[in-house]
């Protein structure tokens, strides 16, 4: 890690949950695509432990703000996360750097109820509520869109404000601030003198002597969800000018600019331009999504995580953002650097932020084009004969043999595939450390013996390269009732036809473009056989929370329980996820024409057609020479099935040795 500047992290104790529906804000919009998930206990508590850890080492993790996509006092555990965090400040006994600040930002609507407030009082924890106006017509406008609700919600927030402010008053609470966002120049320009005198009349009226306020000067995107129609970046010299340091009221007015939280100082900016290959303020700091992602913040619908925080350490996480060069969603960022303009200092920072990156491309051997070709690349439509947008190839491609070049996935139907599909799954897996060491080198459990089970594969050079099995219901049962039954179970009771994704698997040496055209093609053979010649309505998958939010983003999967811990994989976390497949197609017409035309339009006919004769040929594959055949490699395959797995195989397979009550 080469910066050495205190850290600030932004953590979505709530993301894409919201009780207002700001302007400025993608949640709650039609075009919002992101997670909406409350965030896990084990996210939380990892967060602490890798605070704890860097301030261990020396790293400096100044200020936590529990904040991010959505409103954190909405989290149905809230009190208990405060506590959380408190117990970290009490227990505090790293010598070498001082306690974080922690702290809530929230849009106070549920401030006036007493369970609110009261975690901030026992622990430490700062409030800072966004209030950009008072005026009961901007203030619904900016918070919902809608003039004529802003006296109402005022109704709300504003008691919780008296409440705050009088425990502030009798130093029951940490900090006490007042964030003038979301920023919306004009009105806040306009209104500010109000907004003023409203704060400060509450604050006089609680024997409070000062307030805090801090203004966000820069425009807002949020990754191109909506986009700010200010193109500049605003500093309120007059605002500063006229109050910071005056009374109102008499009541003491301070004020400080957002990036002042982050970077106290010239010097840190100066870190920052001389550690960041990419030197974006917004980018620079932490912002963990609900999952433990780590994002950019204005990347609101995480499209492009860079680590976890639950597996990766905070120094490790920088090292990701040190390295990080400017991608899709920068390019409809109107907060990038390059891209800011307006004050002297927003100017001069731009130009020396560009002359970095332009330096960070040299260096690296990548120029503009290079990265403009490699998004080309990746992002171009589906064509016969050549490598598509997934990075695979068409139906009609060159020979499988052909040297780097991959075959559509297929339905195996021979033995020695399966061999091969299950070593790959061993191999992934025990990289992960999801899989204990076996002599056997492959990865087989119960339903992989069954015919109910499909092996879908991808090969190169004759190779498995990609494997992923499809699972029908046995006897009412799949893979995921283990963890999940009664989330599955819910399912069930609307008369859903499920299957389940289980062992999938990619080769990992291969580069990620290609990998990606593997997965895609997997999906896409599992997605005709389920559906159209399976009749399954719904697919279920058990995934590892640090790919969660890839496949509810890519594929449209949704989260359907919480993480619970799964021994077959080494105790590590499992959240269930749901794809509904009554819906699922126009969401993907709507949203992504290429995908659609991929899994819908393009060789469809041709891959189902082919798909019915793999069915066809498979069906002399499972015999009880199948069972044998692994029983062999793996001696102890049936030693840990339940009495029940082991009567649904001695139904499939009659005269197959076991011992059975």
């Amino acid at each position: 890690m080469r910066t050495r500047r205190p850290i600030s992290i932004n953590n979505s104790l709530v993301h894409g949950i919201c009780n207002y529906s700001c302007r400025l804000c993608g949640i709650n919009k039609t075009n919002y695509r992101g997670p909406k998930e409350f965030q896990p206990y084990v996210v939380t508590k990892t967060l602490i432990k890798r605070i704890l850890e860097a301030a261990s080492s020396g790293i400096y993790v100044r200020y936590v703000a529990n904040s991010g996509d959505g409103e954190a006092t909405l989290h149905p555990e809230f009190a208990d996360r405060l506590r959380m965090f408190g117990d970290m400040l009490r227990g505090w006994d790293a010598s070498i750097v001082p306690p974080p600040e922690i702290s809530v930002v929230t849009n106070g609507s549920s401030l006036y109820k007493p369970e609110i407030l009261a975690p901030f009082v026992d622990n430490s924890i700062s409030l800072i509520i966004s209030f950009p106006t008072s005026d009961p017509e901007s203030y619904g406008l900016i918070m919902k869109g809608d003039s004529e609700q802003g006296e109402a919600l005022l109704s709300r927030v504003l008691p919780g404000i008296e409440k705050a402010m009088a425990l502030r008053a009798c130093g029951h609470l940490s900090r006490l601030y007042f964030h003038i966002s979301p920023p919306e120049t004009e009105i806040i320009r306009r209104d500010f003198p109000e907004t003023i005198n409203c704060l400060t009349k509450i604050a006089r009226r609680n024997e409070l002597h000062e307030i805090e306020l801090v203004l966000f000067p820069a425009t807002s995107n949020r990754s191109g969800l909506l986009r700010n129609s200010v193109t500049s970046v605003e500093m309120y010299r007059d605002l500063f000018k006229r109050y910071n340091g005056q009374f109102v009221n008499e009541v003491k007015i301070r004020m400080q600019l957002v990036v002042k939280r982050f970077f106290h100082s010239t010097v840190e900016i100066v870190d920052l331009v001389r550690s960041f290959r990419f030197p974006c303020l917004w980018n620079a700091n932490f912002f963990i999504a609900a999952d433990g992602s780590s994002i950019c913040c204005n990347d609101q619908s995480v499209r492009n995580p860079q680590g976890n925080i639950l597996y990766e350490s905070i120094e490790t996480l920088m090292q990701y953002k040190e390295r990080f060069l400017p991608g899709e969603v920068c390019a409809g960022c109107n907060q990038a650097p390059q891209n800011l303009k307006g004050s002297f200092q927003a100017v001069f920072f731009s130009l020396i932020a560009r002359l970095r990156l332009s330096l960070a491309k040299i260096r690296s051997g990548c120029s503009a084009s290079d990265n403009e070709a490699h998004e080309s690349r990746s992002n171009t439509a589906l064509t016969g004969g050549v490598i598509n947008k997934y990075g695979g190839e068409s139906i009609d491609s060159k020979d499988e043999n052909t040297d780097s070049m991959f075959s559509d996935s297929i339905l195996t139907c021979k033995i020695d595939e399966m061999k091969d599909a299950f070593s790959l799954v061993y191999r992934t897996y025990m990289k992960s450390g999801l899989q204990k060491t076996d002599r056997s080198s492959m990865r087989i459990g119960f339903y992989n013996l069954l015919p109910s089970s499909y092996l879908v594969i991808v090969k190169r050079n004759g190779k498995v390269c990609g494997t992923l099995t499809l699972v029908r219901e046995t006897d009412g049962r799949l893979p995921i009732d283990e963890l999940f039954s009664e989330e599955i179970g819910r399912i069930r009771e609307t008369g859903s036809t499920i299957c389940e994704f289980s062992a999938l698997a990619v080769d990992t040496t291969l580069p990620n473009e290609h990998r990606l055209g593997i997965l895609m093609s997997l999906f896409r053979k599992a997605f005709i056989l389920g559906s159209d010649l399976l009749g399954c309505t719904d697919f279920c998958m058990m995934i590892h929370p640090r790919h969660s939010t890839y496949y509810r983003r890519k594929f449209y999967f949704e989260s359907i329980g919480k993480l619970l811990p799964f021994e077959k994989v080494n105790g590590a976390p499992a959240v269930p996820l749901r794809l509904n497949l009554t819906t699922v197609r126009e969401q993907v017409r709507e949203n992504d024409p290429q995908m659609y035309r991929y899994f819908y339009e393009s060789d469809h006919r041709i891959i189902k057609e082919r798909t019915v004769r793999e069915l066809n040929d498979r069906r002399t594959l499972y015999d009880i020479g199948l069972v044998n055949h692994f029983r062999k490699i793996k001696p102890n395959l049936l030693e840990n099935l339940t009495t029940a797995e082991k009567r649904i195989l001695a139904g499939y397979y009659p005269g197959l040795k076991m011992d059975l009550p």
